[in-house]
């Protein structure tokens, strides 16, 4: 996110993804990186880009570390119920999360698992067939005022976010109708230190800890729990009080102008306060929390996190030493030993999550709803991107990619061994073969029309008339190169079969705001087609919420019968396999067009070190800088 995250779209973004969603502009060096410790993926690319150094050097308190926002991709919101119009894994994962811990902390490392020390929670126990969820909290953890964090901050966050998604099921990006919190009957705060939920149906204790519980995030109760900034403290369980409570906070979350003075926000419980935010730039400070409780106090003293316009005016300012850490776009992945010899570390690996041109069934234009509603015609536009060659391209990843056609990465324990093996290979032949056997007069570099309407075997399909055209729109990221040259090579072999694909760029923000069909509904016709990235995932890799019909991070209104109850299965059943029948399904019926997973590249000064897992997980995009010292 690198980009969205699933569960928000971000704005999936949307990527889990909370559906939040990620975008990922990442790159990877094949200029004198060494891929140690790498696994293939597939035919070509590597699972890990570079070796993370050894934590070295003596640690000393204080000190400031300079890091590089993406281009275009600065946080416009606060409160820890983000809006899927707002939801990406850089307003989730590296704004909100350095001040406001979940309840579940992930990734462990490189290791998509839920990390025990840095969760607030003990694991979750599960009893009543699945239906009851006890929650003890860690002791010591406590607000930045010394309050302690308690089981009524957790039950406060399901009660903001219930009045939040009754006013508006868009204000939060997380949010499938049925899921959480519409499946938690009750939720009680038993004592000081544990919660108890009580569920209206069984759930997959794997999915419901993994995908549901890590995006709860205890909130001040104490402190919040009112609707005026001089207003009483409200009871939160009335749903009246809780959604005015909500009204004020979702107000002041919106306000970027007063992010760094309003006082609410003040009221940290993570290693990192918000010190200072430029409005006009997007510039951002972020000062260590003295009171942080959690498993390691924060030694660097400050964090800048510097607005960038473009990926080579952030790469200049990291060649001239300017950055203590940034993302090393595919664009200058050939200039990293030059990197290197500047003093930078250089490591790399596919986040955890997907890369994707993002297909929107919904857009009435020119039939292209019915044209992409077509199993075949998604194979074909499948077959006409050439992944390894991608990858190896100088134009494109720079071999700083891993070959990718599901849902999950190879690295994910649910994956299968099929999930970087191609479905529908690069083969431009098996593209045209499949429209003639449908009904289509491919006219090379022309405009290849329906011959045979109708919905038989050897016909167009529902609702395609005769002498329909296929023109179709991609809008892709402005943001790093990368897009426009993936997005452009696609064009270029969908004109040689006669299929007119016009691209054009969009920034990061306009793109999950816009083209998104849950949050934009109004703008479903004006797209057929986007990129801008991919989703980071949770570690349960169900795209619960992404990719079945109802769910709000569906930014392209995919749906499938097959794909819902698979689903539903991953989520509902006992068996941790069931979601391997769910991404089987999904990489061969093509709710998107794969894309390698590209490596996300960080770059960081050698006079910065700490233990290898604090940096494991930049990759996806998660930052852990209490662990962080200078040398």
């Amino acid at each position: 996110m690198s980009g969205r995250t699933r569960r928000a779209l971000a704005a999936a973004a949307l990527a889990t993804l909370l559906p939040l969603a990620a975008c990922s502009g990442g790159g990877g060096d094949t200029g004198g990186a060494k891929a140690g410790g790498a696994s293939p993926a597939g035919k070509s690319g590597a699972q890990t880009f570079g070796e993370l150094p050894a934590q070295s050097g003596t640690p000393k308190d204080g000190g400031t570390v300079d890091i590089a926002q993406q281009p275009g991709a600065g946080p416009y919101y606060t409160l820890p119920i983000v809006p899927g119009a707002f939801n990406s894994s850089y307003v989730t994962y590296q704004f909100q999360r350095l001040m406001y811990r979940p309840l579940y902390w992930f990734p462990e490392g490189a290791s998509p698992k839920i990390n025990p020390a840095l969760s607030l929670a003990e694991t979750p126990e599960f009893s009543d067939g699945n239906k009851t969820v006890t929650i003890k909290l860690k002791s010591g953890y406590t607000w930045s005022d010394g309050a302690p964090v308690e089981a009524g901050d957790v039950v406060f966050f399901i009660n903001l976010l219930k009045a939040a998604l009754k006013k508006s099921p868009a204000n939060w990006g997380g949010y499938t109708p049925g899921q959480f919190p519409d499946n938690v009957a009750s939720a009680t705060a038993t004592s000081e230190s544990t919660v108890t939920l009580k569920l209206k149906e069984a759930y997959n204790p794997e999915w419901f800890t993994a995908d549901e519980l890590t995006y709860v995030i205890p909130l001040p109760a104490k402190q919040w729990a009112r609707a005026s900034a001089d207003g009483p403290i409200l009871d939160h369980s009335s749903p009246k009080n809780a959604e005015a409570i909500y009204t004020y906070l979702d107000k002041a979350a919106r306000d970027p102008a007063s992010f760094a003075t309003n006082p609410l926000w003040q009221t940290v419980n993570g290693p990192y306060r918000l010190s200072e935010f430029d409005v006009t730039t997007n510039f951002y400070a972020m000062a260590a929390n003295e009171a942080y409780s959690g498993p390691q106090k924060p030694r660097i003293k400050t964090l800048n996190f510097r607005p960038f316009t473009s990926e080579t005016a952030k790469f200049n300012q990291l060649m001239s030493g300017n950055l203590t850490m940034a993302t090393v776009d595919q664009t200058h992945v050939g200039q990293v030993s030059a990197l290197k010899a500047a003093g930078y570390n250089v490591y790399g690996a596919p986040r955890l999550g997907f890369n994707f041109i993002m297909l929107n069934f919904k857009d009435t234009t020119d039939n292209v709803d019915k044209i992409l509603g077509q199993l075949y015609v998604r194979q074909a536009l499948q077959h006409l991107i050439n992944q390894p060659g991608y990858i190896a391209s100088k134009g494109m990843y720079n071999g700083a990619a891993a070959e990718s056609y599901g849902t999950a990465p190879a690295t994910s324990p649910y994956a299968s061994d099929t999930v970087a093996t191609a479905p529908y290979p690069y083969d431009p032949a098996a593209a045209r073969k499949l429209l003639e056997d449908h009904g289509w007069k491919v006219v090379p570099d022309g405009a290849t029309t329906c011959e045979r309407p109708g919905t038989g075997p050897s016909e167009c399909g529902a609702g395609i008339p005769q002498g329909q055209a296929i023109k179709l729109n991609l809008f892709y990221r402005s943001e790093p190169q990368l897009h426009s040259a993936v997005s452009t090579a696609l064009a270029s072999e969908a004109r040689k079969l006669g299929i007119a694909i016009s691209v054009a760029p969009k920034t990061f923000s306009f793109l999950i705001q816009n083209y998104n069909v849950p949050a934009a509904p109004s703008k479903a016709g004006e797209w057929a087609m986007s990129t801008w990235g991919g989703f980071s995932t949770t570690p349960y890799p169900t795209m619960t919420g992404t990719f079945d019909s109802k769910g709000s991070g569906n930014v392209g209104a995919y749906s499938s019968t097959k794909a819902d109850e698979l689903i539903r299965a991953s989520v509902h059943g006992g068996d941790r396999k069931a979601v391997q029948a769910e991404i089987e399904h999904l990489r061969t019926d093509l709710p998107v067009l794969w894309l390698p997973n590209a490596h996300t590249i960080w770059a960081w000064k050698d006079t910065l070190s700490g233990p290898q897992d604090a940096f494991a997980s930049l990759p996806s995009t998660v930052l852990t800088p209490e662990y962080w010292y200078l040398k």
